[in-house]
């Protein structure tokens, strides 16, 4: 009987170290896979709705073509376009850089 609990005694603390390695894993892995999410600049935010409505409302990025701003609670949070595409802001999407007008905003590289 002493042999069947120690044989159950070490099972359970391999468990246990198995357990807490993915938990370690699960923590160190957590900032590299989490998204981050940068604030448009404060002028922006300033004309986000306080409380969201049905459908997000969209803004230009100020400084910079290939971004846009999303609202969410009265903050407005860049949206980064992927390479080769820019904010259109006449239909709220990125869109190709021959099919948007960025007016003042600049292209940074």
């Amino acid at each position: 009987m002493k042999k069947l609990f120690d044989y159950l005694d070490r099972r359970l603390e391999m468990k246990a170290v198995a357990l807490f390695l993915v938990l370690a894993l699960c923590v160190a892995c957590r900032p590299c896979c989490a998204e981050e999410f940068t604030p448009c600049p404060d002028e922006v935010s300033a004309k986000c709705p306080a409380v969201d409505g049905d459908f997000p409302t969209f803004f230009a990025h100020p400084d910079d073509c290939s971004k846009g701003c999303e609202c969410s609670k009265g903050k407005a949070w860049v949206i980064q376009c992927q390479e080769g595409l820019l904010w259109d802001d006449t239909v709220s999407v990125c869109n190709w850089a021959s099919q948007v007008d960025c007016g003042s905003r600049p292209l940074l590289p």
